[in-house]
Formats: C-alpha cells, sequence, structure tokens
C-alpha cells in the first residue's frame, strides 16, 4: 500500500490557531521531547503494557493505521506487528519524538511503516485514508479538542475505528464520560471498553451519519 500522505518538508507543526504551545510536565501542555526517556522506561511496561494495549485496540490484519502522538514510539512496534499486511504511520508534533519512534521501529515486508511530523489539529492527509486512528496518553495535550476529533473523523474510512487509550498517571488524564460525551459530538459510537475507569482502551466507530452531506 502507499503512504496515504506526507507532509510538505517546509510544514512546521503547531496550534492552528496561532497560538504558541507550550512544553511540559503540566496538564495541558506538550509533554517535551527531552523528557521522552521517562516515557519508554522499563517500568511503564508492568502497568501500561503495550502488546496488551494493542491487543485491546482490536486491530485487524491489513489495517491502514495512523498513530498520532506517538512520542518516542512506545506503542508504535506492537501496532506494526498487529497488522500484517496494513500500513503504519507514525506521527508527533515533535521532530525529535519522531526520530526517536523510527529507531525503535523497523519496518518489515509485511508492515511498511511511515513516519512524519504533524499537528493533531490539522493532518496532512486525505480524507478516509485511514482504517484506524490510534491516540494514547495524548488526547488531553492538545489545546482545542473538537477540531482534533474532527479530524480523525475526517481521515477516517466509512465505519473508521478510532482507538484512544488512558490512563490516570498522565497529568491530562480524560474519564471515559468525558470522552465519550467528546466522540459523540462527531459523530462515533463507543464499541466497547476494557481496564478499568482509571486505566482504559476505549474503541469507537465513525457513524454513517457523519458521512452524511
Amino acid at each position: 500500500m502507499s503512504d496515504p500522505a506526507t507532509p510538505p518538508s517546509s510544514s512546521t507543526p503547531g496550534d492552528p490557531t496561532g497560538a504558541p504551545r507550550e512544553f511540559g510536565m503540566q496538564q495541558g501542555k506538550v509533554f517535551p521531547a527531552t523528557s521522552a526517556r521517562s516515557l519508554v522506561n522499563p517500568l511503564r511496561r508492568v502497568v501500561q503494557s503495550p502488546d496488551r494495549t494493542i491487543r485491546a485496540a482490536q486491530l485487524p490484519p491489513g489495517a491502514r493505521v495512523l498513530e498520532i502522538g506517538a512520542g518516542p514510539g512506545f506503542f508504535s512496534p506492537a501496532i506494526a506487528r498487529a497488522v500484517p499486511g496494513g500500513h503504519l504511520v507514525v506521527t508527533d508534533l515533535q521532530g525529535e519524538m519522531v526520530e526517536m519512534a523510527s529507531r525503535r521501529v523497523r519496518s518489515d515486508r509485511s508492515t511498511p511503516v511511515s513516519f512524519a511530523r504533524t499537528d493533531a489539529a490539522q493532518l496532512p492527509f486525505s480524507d478516509g485514508a485511514f482504517d484506524v486512528v490510534f491516540v494514547a496518553t495524548m488526547l488531553g495535550e492538545v489545546p482545542d479538542l473538537d477540531r482534533c476529533v474532527a479530524e480523525v473523523r475526517r481521515v477516517l474510512a466509512p465505519n473508521g475505528v478510532a482507538v484512544v487509550a488512558e490512563t490516570r498517571r498522565d497529568s491530562d488524564f480524560i474519564p471515559i464520560h468525558d470522552l465519550r460525551a467528546l466522540m459523540a459530538g462527531h459523530s462515533f459510537e463507543l464499541l466497547g471498553r476494557r481496564g478499568s475507569r482509571w486505566q482504559y482502551v476505549a474503541r469507537f466507530r465513525a457513524t454513517e451519519r457523519a458521512l452524511d452531506p
């Protein structure tokens, strides 16, 4: 499968409204690449196992998957293994994160992997380019959640699935009832949730209503 899209080399992702994005460890700030090692700490695998998380995501073999806000690629290798015959596009706002993720993921003949620096609120991909969009512990960092979810809906194919993984250990944690309301506002229906209310993986399907003009 060909790469669904790649952003122009001159792109400089950021808040599409023109407001500066703040980097830091506090709530509402973009997790800085300078602290990326903490995101791939082996201890994290104990409390938020990539393989367990991706099993809960129920990714179909052969799927075209977009990972938004991948950071240094903590979940990316597990995603690639889960979709043989598909295509994974790994993205992050920070170029340093994308570089780290590319070192952690190795493309093979069964699952090609592409990398791009992108803003979650203005994705440089065509409509309906992906079967699955995966977002883990990043959504709360986006200043305009509605615009981000609208972009997720736009790049999903008909009946595509958005997978959101959240943990209370993250300062930008979104409770499941808040997430359901946010997604419903963009014509997503909850397919299922695994985990507790403090750490979960939720799957949402883009409904037919969102396809109407």
